[in-house]
């Protein structure tokens, strides 16, 4: 690494075309340690930086850690390895502030420190980057960065967005990757995210970092790049902890090595202490074979089980390419029986050929043939009836329904194989532990598809729990709670069940243990020699070099490169994979011009043409639209509705929904109109009444957001059930009567007598003003929709998600407040049955106004434009003669092509 220096795009410069790059490349760099931490790695009394003394944490039914001690030094790479389900994740977890231990100690430079959340852990100078970067996919890249360190803030609590703007310049500057500042997350790579996150801690100047499978995502060069910043880190006296599974990293960058089994300490040694098979022993308890001895390399021709090799290919690809140029010109073939292995940088193509293949990304051209048969691919359910599976890199966001349990998750593509009417007695016999069901020898059955057997599918899982040695407390736990190694082991078991004809693997063995890993090779052997055509992308040389019949080479979206594995060296194969860069350039650049094109005809501008082109419609058709009269009533009914909207949007932007709006209103308005009956003068009854209404409001948001809290209820429900609630207190208020006799100074919130001078509007554009800066500009509205983006992103920065959702409903609920008084204002009067229907009109503002239903995205303006856009379909639905209940089946039409479109562009922009 000290040998070459860092271009503008995080490549190697001044080498470019010497072979001994390449070879410091594909091999791990060895940091180079001073002289004091030569021998034992430290010097004889080492200062601690963290020490944790006899810690315990427990899970209902696991003991995740048991009385475990563990430090790191200044300057010190201290390794942290084990088994996945060991307690590494939950070790690190109690250390970063996500976890707090059941009993132990905590020392951070020799003081007891207890931190209870993330931010509290950044504080102290604790920076960790995650096993899965789970950034906040709505999100831009400044403010996902910002958030990992905490929102900078400038005067009076405001968020210093040129200060994010600066530091996320500087992180992406560092990485040295065509990455725009302004793109959201979810168009980002996985190793992209990881880059970013690494990039984030060496510039924050923290104590300690801790470091989770950080290369699982990387390539050699990414990889690369990675260790130069552990090196810069250690340099300057910052503490690491490296947790990985690849051997050859943590004896090339470890100064210590601590191993976990099962929630304990086996052993802390210093890294010259250690050989391979005594840290593979360490880990599982047992003798295990290197996974490169392991390798059991099919010979050129040679047949798979069961036969000769079929006269064509199982799976071919002809000149398959997509519109936006990530993959061109692929033409290649995978034979019944081989693995094919797919090298390439970040940005090659690889996962977008791959995701091409099984119907997740749309193709501009070529063909995809399945046992020389042409299969026709729009969507991944045509993929999986012509035989192919797909592992993906992205388990979280695309492998996983996290919600659900180990059971759910393992038998989902293969449901309809567990389905019975009438079953056989010997339908249930299933192969034996070390041989899944496969395509060519199925699980005898007589089943007509009706009814899941649940029996079934506990025996098929138990078999893959088992096979796959997942640990787990039961196959009914959610899969949620499994460390990532074990996730990724559910996610493999899956299509291991479903036995296709070709299995399509991205970043199979990401986060694997060792033990693991060399299970799932031989698993995949085991399935080819079966007749499975494999394509296997990963960004471990070891593994494509090792488990490959041939291997190809992505670069710059086209094949540059392909070897039969035995013929071609690590070398060979990293220079195929460095990119062109005038392609590359090209290619990007074409990428930034389509997402500004996007962004500008799909966001507020939109709206506001369509707004333009209504009004002209109305006013050619109307010859008093203009008059101060209608005009004034529209924008009067804007502002009304541009609160409600807003009361709508704040809770869905935090990724709840509140359905009570329109009850909650009704109760807000009845009581200010009691108020407002007591026999005081104006002047005291009116305030009296406008607070009352407010403080009803409020009320009402934080009871519906404190049950779902506290009850783990949807708020679909919780305020479902409220809204009956609501409106009973209405009736039971008002008891079948009118609330009239309303003050008459009480209606100039409306409209000021005589001058036609409607105060509403100034209040709904006050509001507006105040609804944007806290969701701009202060942190509490920035993280509603940090939580709305991700909860469990949300959860690792450190964000309150008690607090957020709180704030939410109370918001919501206080705008619903003042809109009630502006209705009573508006009728100077009050019934039972006011408010009825109105939440569904309150969620269409907001989501044609671009609130996406689905949380995290959304703005004041768009919403306040969907206020007027709603109105000015009202008056058109007046002028069309459409009134009632019609018009509710155009509103929800209307909320049903906003939410489609929302689906729709979101699709495009990931």
């Amino acid at each position: 690494m000290a040998g070459f220096g860092w271009g503008e795009r995080g490549l190697p410069v001044g080498q470019m075309q010497d072979t001994t790059l390449c070879n410091n490349l594909t091999a791990t760099p060895t940091i180079k340690r001073s002289a004091h931490q030569e021998g034992n790695g430290l010097s004889d009394k080492p200062q601690m930086l963290l020490k944790l003394e006899e810690v315990t944490k427990s899970f209902p039914g696991v003991h995740a850690l048991s009385g475990v001690d563990f430090d790191v030094r200044p300057g010190e790479v201290h390794a942290l390895v084990g088994e996945n389900g060991a307690g590494k994740s939950t070790l690190i977890n109690i250390v970063s502030g996500v976890l707090q231990p059941d009993s132990g100690l905590c020392r951070l430079e020799g003081r007891v420190c207890e931190w209870r959340d993330p931010v509290a852990a950044r504080k102290m100078g604790i920076v960790t980057v995650h096993q899965e970067a789970d950034f906040f996919p709505t999100l831009s890249v400044v403010e996902n960065i910002a958030l990992q360190h905490g929102l900078p803030t400038r005067t009076f609590g405001f968020v210093d967005w040129p200060a994010m703007q600066e530091a996320a310049q500087k992180v992406i500057g560092s990485v040295g990757e065509s990455i725009g500042a302004g793109v959201s997350a979810d168009r980002l790579s996985v190793a992209h995210r990881h880059m970013l996150q690494v990039a984030a801690a060496v510039l924050q100047r923290a104590k300690l970092v801790i470091l989770d499978e950080p290369t699982s995502a990387l390539t050699s060069l990414e990889s690369a790049w990675l260790f130069q910043q552990v090196a810069r880190l250690k340099a300057g006296g910052v503490g690491l902890i490296y947790i990985s599974h690849r051997q050859e990293e943590v004896f090339a960058l470890a100064d210590r090595i601590t191993v976990l089994r099962d929630g304990r300490k086996i052993w802390t040694r210093n890294r010259k202490e250690v050989d391979s098979k005594s840290l593979i022993e360490a880990m599982v308890g047992r003798n295990l074979k290197d996974s490169a001895g392991d390798r059991q390399r099919r010979p050129n021709g040679s047949a798979p089980e069961g036969g000769p090799l079929a006269p064509v290919p199982r799976l071919e690809v002809r000149n398959l390419h997509d519109s936006k140029a990530r993959f061109q010109a692929m033409n290649f073939q995978v034979g019944a029986g081989e693995i094919v292995g797919v090298y390439g940088l970040i940005g090659a193509g690889r996962t977008e050929m791959a995701r091409g293949i099984f119907g997740l990304e749309a193709l501009a051209g070529g063909s995809v043939l399945v046992d020389g048969k042409p299969v026709v691919i729009h969507r991944p359910q045509d993929a999986v009836r012509a035989g192919i599976a797909y592992l993906p890199e992205d388990r979280l966001r695309e492998g996983l329904c996290r919600g659900l349990s180990i059971r759910a998750n393992t038998v989902l593509p293969t449901l309809d194989r567990w389905t019975q009417l009438f079953r056989s007695s010997s339908e249930t016999e299933l192969p034996g532990a070390t041989r899944l069901p496969h395509r060519e020898t199925p699980v005898k059955r007589w089943s007509l598809g009706l009814l899941a057997s649940r029996r079934v599918e506990k025996q098929v899982t138990r078999q893959v729990v088992q096979q796959l040695e997942v640990r787990q407390r039961n196959i009914e736990q959610p899969i949620s709670q499994l460390s990532g190694g074990n996730q990724q082991k559910v996610v493999l078991g899956r299509w291991l069940l479903a036995a296709p004809k070709v299995m399509i693997l991205d970043e199979p063995t990401r986060g694997v243990d060792v033990g693991a890993k060399s299970e799932i090779h031989r698993l995949l052997r085991s399935i080819a020699d079966r007749g499975c055509a494999i394509l296997m992308i990963s960004s471990d040389m070891p593994e494509i070099l090792q488990h490959s019949d041939r291997i190809m080479v992505l670069r710059s979206g086209k094949m540059s490169a392909e070897w039969q594995a035995g013929d071609v060296t690590a070398t060979e194969v990293a220079e195929a994979a460095l990119p062109d860069e005038s392609v590359r350039e090209q290619s990007v650049s074409t990428e930034k011009r389509a997402v500004s094109h996007n962004r500008r005809i799909a966001g507020e501008w939109g709206l506001a043409a369509v707004i333009v082109m209504l009004s002209l419609w109305l006013s050619l058709t109307s010859a008093n639209f203009f008059s101060w009269a209608n005009f004034g009533n529209l924008l009067a009914e804007t502002a009304l509705w541009s609160i409600l909207g807003l009361a709508a949007a704040s809770v869905i932007i935090a990724g709840g929904i509140d359905i009570s709006i329109g009850s909650l209103l009704a109760l807000s308005a009845a009581c200010a109109g009691l108020l407002l009956k007591l026999p005081l003068a104006a002047e005291i009854s009116i305030p009296l009444a406008i607070v009352g209404a407010l403080l009803v409001g409020l009320a009402g948001g934080l009871l519906n957001g404190l049950i779902s809290l506290v009850g783990k209820v949807h708020p679909i429900v919780v305020t479902l059930g409220m809204m009956i609630v609501y409106r009973g207190l209405v009736i039971a208020l008002v008891s079948g009567r009118q609330i009239s006799s309303v003050p008459e100074a009480f209606g100039w919130i409306w409209i000021y007598p005589g001058s036609g001078f409607r105060a509403v509007i100034v209040l709904g554009a006050v509001v507006s003003a105040v609804l944007y800066v806290i969701h701009v500009h202060r942190p509490a509205g920035r993280h509603l929709y940090a939580l709305g983006s991700s909860s469990t992103a949300a959860q690792l920065v450190g964000v309150s998600r008690v607090k957020t959702w709180l704030f939410a409903f109370g918001l919501g609920g206080l705008l619903t407040g003042i809109a009630a008084v502006i209705v009573l204002s508006a009728s100077m009067q009050m019934q039972s049955q006011l408010g009825k229907g109105w939440e569904l009109q309150a969620i269409a503002v907001a989501v044609i106004g671009g609130v996406s239903i689905t949380g995290g995205r959304g703005t004041v303006v768009g919403v306040v434009l969907g206020a007027v856009l709603l109105r000015l379909v009202n008056l058109a639905l007046v002028r069309w003669e459409i009134r009632g209940e019609q018009v509710d089946v155009f509103v929800g039409g209307l909320i049903l092509a906003a939410v489609l479109l929302d689906l729709f562009l979101r699709k495009r922009r990931t």
